[in-house]
Order: structure tokens, then sequence, then C-alpha cells
């Protein structure tokens, strides 16, 4: 059996909801964080925290998996949307649409490539995750407003437990980033918690022998 990590300190409500989660039932959703995306986001200083959250998860056992949005013809008014809100979509196969070199992303991380904002849609995503028992869901992405959002809602909906971390996600703007962790923390556990990274650390660092 494997060892429970300490419930984590986040807003609305401390998570898990029910206090259990260890590298058996629980996994590290990354989001988005392709060059292109970054560059257009200046969010180097999150892909760096999620870097540490990735190697960090990795130490502790847990599942990384990361997501790629690409733009398809069928999506093109989606993508031509998005783009239009500072948020760009960019083709696969381009060096834009690449996940970052500097997440350090292992080979053994399992990767889910998706047209839209929810990492859900028209992917296996679910399915592997229900396989493996997975319930609980840490999660950092880009931008906030779009993808990392559009894919806790659609988990939520799904009945799995999510924690979004504020630090490793950044939006379109910062106002964008903040009014979108304000609904998730004022929906009153609707769509999960949100907490800082230091205290994911915390946790993960220190098991609770069972």
């Amino acid at each position: 059996m494997a060892d429970n990590f300490p419930g984590v300190a986040a807003a609305p409500y401390s998570w898990p909801f029910d206090g259990q989660w260890s590298a058996a039932d629980s996994a590290l959703l990354i989001l988005g964080f392709q060059n292109g995306t970054i560059a257009a986001l200046c969010a180097e200083p999150e892909a760096a925290v999620a870097a540490k959250l990735i190697a960090c998860a990795r130490d502790a056992g847990l599942p990384v998996i990361a997501s790629r949005r690409g733009r398809s013809e069928a999506l093109s008014p989606v993508a031509a949307r998005r783009a239009a809100m500072g948020d760009p979509v960019f083709a696969p196969g381009t060096s834009e649409w690449q996940l970052s070199d500097t997440l350090g992303l292992q080979v053994e991380a399992s990767i889910f490539d998706h047209p839209g904002d929810n990492a859900f849609h028209s992917t296996g995503l679910e399915a592997w995750l229900r396989r493996r028992g997975i319930r609980n869901l840490v999660l950092a992405g880009v931008p906030t407003e779009g993808l990392l959002h559009a894919t806790q809602r659609a988990a939520n909906d799904m009945g799995f437990e999510c924690i979004t971390v504020s630090d490793a996600c950044k939006g379109t703007t910062d106002a964008r980033h903040a009014g979108q962790l304000r609904i998730t923390v004022f929906g009153n556990g609707l769509f999960g918690t949100v907490a800082r990274s230091d205290q994911l650390f915390s946790a993960l660092r220190a098991p609770i022998p069972t």
C-alpha cells in the first residue's frame, strides 16, 4: 500500500476533501506548457514551477501526464477566437506546438493531444486515469482562463478531486488569471480548490507511513 500524503492547505477547502491521497490514486496533469504558448504569455517563471512539480511528483511516485493543444481545420473558428483573445493555438508538428524541454518530462510521461481547451474532449485521458484508479488530480497549465480552467471543470464533473497550483499557471492577462482563480475559490468547491506550489511540495516530501 502506498503511503498517504498530508492534506494540502488550500482555498476554499483543504485538499483533498477527505484528506486521502497517495501515489496510487493521484496524478499530476501538466496542461499546455508548449513553446509557443510559453513565449506568447511570457510564462517562463510558471513553466519553471511546473518543472519543479514534475520532478517532485516523479520522486514521490505520482504519474505525470501532459497535454498539448493543437489547431485543427475542424476547429479553426475556435482557434481564431482564442487567438483574438490573446491565446494563440499552434499547428501540430511545429516547434511552437511542442512541449517545452525545460519541463524535464521523461519518456515515461503520458502525453495527450487535443484540439480545444478541454484536455478530456476527444482524448483517452479519462479512460487512462480510470484504468489506473486515479481519483485526485494536481493541475498546472496555461492559460489559466482557457485550457487550465476548462479541463479542471470537466474533471470535476467527472468526479475527480482537483487542485490547481496557482503559481504554475498564467493567464493571457494578470487580471484574467486572478479572476479565474477567484471563480474557483468563490465557487465553494464546485470547481475544486487552489493552492500555491510550496504547499504541494511540503506534502509530497512528507509522506505518512501506512
